[in-house]
This record gives structure tokens, sequence and C-alpha cells, in this order.
């Protein structure tokens, strides 16, 4: 292509040559500055296109402009048609488990809430009070059909009421209503009637069927009633299976909170009527004010437990009133405060400032039994609140998209060990394909409590997870984890629907390092790595290519584990050497004196300190000195002078060297 268009320049130069004088005797200036110009923008293009005069490139870069144009950036199988397979035939595999019905629900919030918002919906969640906060079932497919179901019953109206009700009657059954609904007829009769799906069919209508399926093989039953009166109504029922370990505090809360007086204070009684049914459950008596009542009267607060508040109605004199009451030291009254799903970053803060618990609508029971388990029971805050607001940011805890989705930019984290705590099997199988890469270890596991198992087989550089999964979810699994010594280092990054501030902030909370917001795509992975793994070139693990070092003497990789980063380890040698610079002159000493309280405690604080730095001769050392010193055993003490002279200087030449090496990478 280059020569071709060094041909055709070469001809238009000539052209010109030839033309150029014609136009100088003609004296048409306009026509030969114009002439000019053209050839002018023809040659640059063609010099800047094509870089006809670049030097010449090495082969490197060749090689790498190659596989730029050879290599395709990642693709993710399409998982989603196998799965609608899978569900199309009916072969599904259900997998019935216990899991925490409230993370369900703000799972499946997060899923409408565009739909919600667009259509100006209001969603309730009401769940019968002997259901408690876990349910036994597929935490996945249940998932999936609420989602769907709630979808299509957003899609149907707008300005309305979305409610979910769950119940127990031998069976479990949901039922989503939307009273403002409608359906035509024939749109009714389609959806009553099709049984399979195709290619063709509209998608919302291809959803429901997948949902019946889905139902079907749960060993259930999907059922859809429209009617100008009362709306649209989707009802589906599958086997009720009782839970052997059940997790709910509700018997111990309301033996404590049997006849407590909670007061809720609204616009009017129909703004907080939703969550007053959960407080009943706990033996709560219920008194209803409205606000404007409120304000005129002032009661006597005395006479009540507890007040429940929309943040929404909080004028800066509620607030004022309310702060005095909160600030009493030795009130035993409790201020609780509901906040809408869409409100103001601004409204809540102002809030904040009274509140000993929070709920956000839609209110859900496993939400109210926590908090009330926590100011009542455990008399705490149930407000965790961030002291340096500095150190939390939301749009930076967020893993924004990274532009490199090639496999190839992948490889310079090569060697790391990544878990993948996921329960939907869809999920897994992507997230496993995008980080299917040479030189990764991948682990998968189905929830919270495996994680915790392959952490005592396994050494983990990163973990991403799920927060909604059965029997532990994200949370209770990051908080054990973090309670761990060996582990509470290794990175965890939440990938979840769940992208309300107040939950990521729970996220922080528990003990995340960063999220992943879904739908996600490559490059929030590839951004991930970039952020919490160290490249091949300057990684712990593939130390022992780049700086040679005897484990027995500093055992680097240990002492890695238990610190920051690599520079921290370095200043943690460093004031530890200089710490026990004159020890063996000070061992010599005592030995000397022959004063073995003297020795044994001299031998006991030594140790701590080697073993803080991870050295393990002089740990072995020191530890046989103790052993021979507690058990009054014959020793030849000054065999452990020289011994422990001879240790340090071999270590201190291992720290030394260690410590150059870091400085010249950094």
């Amino acid at each position: 292509m280059k020569k071709i268009f060094t041909f055709l320049m070469l001809n238009v130069w000539l052209f010109a040559a030839e033309n150029t004088s014609s136009l100088r005797e003609e004296k048409d200036i306009l026509s030969y500055a114009q002439f000019i110009i053209i050839i002018l923008l023809v040659g640059y293009i063609a010099i800047s296109k094509f870089k006809l005069f670049d030097k010449d490139k090495t082969k490197d870069q060749e090689d790498a402009e190659s596989e730029d144009t050879e290599e395709e950036s990642i693709k993710q199988p399409n998982l989603q048609a196998i799965e609608a397979y899978k569900v199309e035939m009916g072969d599904i595999k259900i997998n019935n488990q216990p899991f925490q019905l409230s993370g369900l629900l703000h799972v499946l919030t997060n899923k409408i809430s565009d739909s919600l918002k667009e259509n100006n919906h209001t969603v309730y969640y009401d769940i019968k009070s002997d259901l408690g906060r876990y349910l036994v079932g597929d935490n996945d497919y249940l998932g999936q059909v609420l989602a769907i179901l709630l979808k299509e019953s957003c899609a149907l109206s707008t300005d309305s009421e979305i409610i979910l009700d769950i119940s127990k009657d031998k069976v479990l059954v949901f039922k989503i209503e939307n009273q403002k609904g409608s359906m035509d007829k024939k749109v009714y009769k389609s959806y009553l009637n099709t049984q399979e799906t195709n290619e063709t069919m509209d998608e919302r209508l291809c959803d429901f069927v997948k949902a019946k399926k889905i139902v079907e093989a749960m060993k259930g039953e999907l059922t859809l009633k429209s009617s100008r009166g009362s709306g649209v109504t989707y009802t589906f029922t599958i086997p009720f299976y009782e839970d052997r370990d059940n997790k709910s505090h509700q018997g111990t809360i309301r033996e404590t909170l049997e006849g407590k007086r909670a007061l809720f204070i609204g616009k009017n009684k129909y703004d907080t009527k939703r969550s007053q049914y959960i407080f009943k459950t706990y033996g709560i008596h219920i008194e209803n004010m409205k606000l404007s009542e409120f304000e005129e009267k002032r009661p006597d607060i005395s006479r009540y437990d507890m007040a429940i508040l929309r943040s929404a109605d909080l004028t800066n004199k509620h607030i004022s009133f309310f702060k005095n009451i909160y600030n009493e030291k030795l009130s035993k009254f409790k201020i609780i405060i509901v906040h809408e799903l869409f409100e103001s970053k601004e409204t809540i803060e102002l809030s904040q400032a009274i509140a000993h618990a929070e709920l956000y609508n839609p209110t859900v029971i496993g939400d109210v039994e926590e908090i009330l388990y926590q100011i009542f029971i455990l008399k705490n805050r149930a407000v965790e609140k961030i002291n340096n607001m500095d150190m939390f940011n939301i749009s930076t805890f967020k893993i924004k998209e990274s532009t490199i989705l090639h496999k190839r930019g992948f490889k310079k984290f090569e060697g790391s060990h990544i878990a993948i705590v996921e329960d939907s099997q869809i999920d897994q199988k992507v997230i496993e394909h995008i980080l299917m890469i040479d030189g990764f270890t991948l682990f998968k596991v189905n929830n919270g409590e495996e994680m915790l198992e392959l952490l005592e087989k396994e050494e983990i550089d990163l973990i991403f997870t799920d927060i909604n999964m059965p029997v532990m979810d994200g949370h209770s699994m990051t908080k054990k984890i973090r309670m761990n010594k060996q582990w509470q280092n290794i990175p965890i990054v939440s990938v979840s629907s769940m992208s309300f501030d107040h939950e990521i902030k729970e996220m922080y909370l528990s003990g995340m390092n960063a999220c992943i917001p879904k739908p996600y795509m490559e490059g929030h992975f590839y951004a991930a790595l970039e952020r919490f793994l160290v490249s091949k070139d300057s990684t712990v693990k593939k130390e022992q290519k780049t700086f040679k070092h005897h484990r027995d003497i500093l055992d680097i990789k240990e002492g890695l584990k238990h610190v920051e980063n690599e520079r921290f380890y370095r200043q943690v040698l460093v004031e530890t050497m200089e710490a026990l610079e004159g020890s063996v002159e000070k061992m010599d000493k005592i030995i000397y004196h022959e004063n073995v309280v003297e020795l044994k405690k001299f031998a006991v604080s030594t140790l701590a300190l080697y073993e803080n730095i991870h050295a393990p001769a002089m740990c072995d050392m020191f530890r046989e000195l103790i052993d021979f010193l507690t058990n009054k055993q014959q020793a030849y003490l000054k065999d452990y002078a020289r011994l422990y002279q001879k240790n340090w200087k071999k270590l201190k030449i291992e720290v030394n060297t260690y410590i150059e090496y870091i400085e010249s990478r950094y």
C-alpha cells in the first residue's frame, strides 16, 4: 500500500510541475494557490496515514503491533445462552440450601431500581413473621424468578405500589401484585398459554416462560391473574423446607421487647404502615402520631421505648428536639430512622445525627430484627459511622473498568492464586473465563463457609466474592477472614448487584477492599488485579527468581503475609535490627555471670522480635534455649552464645541484602 501511494504522489508532483508554469503565465494566482493547497493536503494525509518517513521499527515493536492486530480482546462465552438451553430442556439442577432472605431482597431492589425510578413506583416487601430470617431453597434461581416477575410488574403501569408478599402455608407462597397494572387480553392469553420460547418471541414473554420453567424445576407452580378491578397478580408456590439450623434471633428479641411501646411519627399513618407489622411481630405495642400533631403537642417521650421516623419528614427543628434526647446518656429511649430508596445524601446525613439505628425502604423483616437485636440485646448502636470519611470514598471504592482488554495484559500477574466465591453457576463461570489465564491458579467455591475451608488449605492472593449467598454470605465471610491474623491482609473484592451507597458502605465496614458492580466487564477484573496484585517482575511469589534468599535464616515470604507491603516489612526489619544491635554482647555478658533468670527473660523477649520478622534459625535456637532453662536441663550455655553470634552475622547479611534490593526497586 505504501508503494502504491508513493507512486501516485510522484505522478501528482510531476503533474504539478508541468502545469505550474502555465498557471503562472496566465497569472491565475487564486487557481495556483488552490492547486498547491490540494497537493500539500494530499501529501500530508499520505505521510500521516502510512508513516512513509518513519524510522525502521525494531522487531519487538513489529511483533507487538502484530499481536495487537491479531489478538482479539477477551470474549466471554455465551453462558446465558447455554443456561437458557438448560432451562428450556428442564435440565437445571436445583440446590436447596439455607439463605438469608433479606440479602435476596436487597439484590432484587437493586435489580429493579431502574424500573422503579423510571416508572415512579414504590416497592414493598411483606414478609410474614413466621418465616424468620432464613429460607431454604435455591437462592440463585429463586432470585432469577422474582427479578423477572418484579420487572414485569413494573412495566405494566406508572406511579404504582409493587407489593411482594411472601408467606407460608404448607408451601412457600410468593405473590407479586400491582393493583394499577393492566394487561391486554390478547397478551394475557399468550402469557397463560405459551409453554415454549422461540427467536421471534417478545422478550418479556420469553422471560415469563423461563420463570415458569424454573418454578416447575423447583417442583412448584406459577400462575397469573389480570382484571380491571384488582390489577395484575403473579403467584408462584414452591415446597417449604424447614431450616433446621435456624439462625433467627426472633425468640430472644420477643422475650426482651414484649410489651414495649413504639411511637411511629409520619405525615400520615399510611407513611409507616408497611413497617409497623414487622415491629408487632416482636410483641411491640404501636402508636401512631401525625407529624403536625407531634409538632403541636410535643408528647411525653418517656412513655415510649422507641420512636420510628422517616428522614424525608425531618426538619432542623425536629433534629434539634431529638438531639437533646439522643445526647442523654442515661436515656434508654431509641430513635430509629427510615430512609427512602432514592433519598439524597444530605437528607440521610442530617438524620444520622440522631439515629440509634437506620432502616431503608423497602423495609425487610431481617433488617428490623438485626437492628432491634443490636440496640436492645447487645446494647450497641446499629448506625455504623466511618470516623474519618476521607479514608472512604465510594467512587474510589468502586472499581472502574480498565481499557486493557487483552489476555496478554493479565499475564504479568501470573503465579497468582485467585478465589471466586459465587453461588450463581453462571456468574462463577463467566468470572472464571475472564481469569482463565496461563499462570493463574483459580479456586471456585459456592459460599463463604467453603471459602474459609479453602483458606485453611491454600494460599490465596485475591478473593472475588458475591454478597448474597447461601450458608454464609459475603459480609459474614469477610468479617471472619479479617479476624484471622494469617488471612487479614488478603484483598477482598465484592462482585455484586448491590450498588446503593448504604450497601457499599456496609461492604467497606465488613472489611472488603473494593467492589465491582454488576453488570461487570473484563476491564473491571483487570483493574482489580492492577490495584491489589504485584506484577511478576516484583511479586513476592516470584521473589526467589529476582532475590535469592535463605528461608532458614529469614523467611521473607512468611514475613510479608503479616504486613501491608514490602516497604513496610523493610521498615520492620530495619527497626528490629536496630533494636537488637548489641544483643550478642549482652547475651555473652549474661552467660558469663551465669544469671539463668536474666538469661531466660532475655531469651523470651528476643524470641518475640525474631518471631515478628520471621527469622527461623534464630527462633529455633531461642526456643530450644528457653526449653532448656525452663526444664532445668544441663546445657553448655557458652555454645549458645557462639551459635547466636554466628546466626546474628548471617541474619545481618540477609537483612541488609534484602533492604538494598527493596531500595533499588523503589
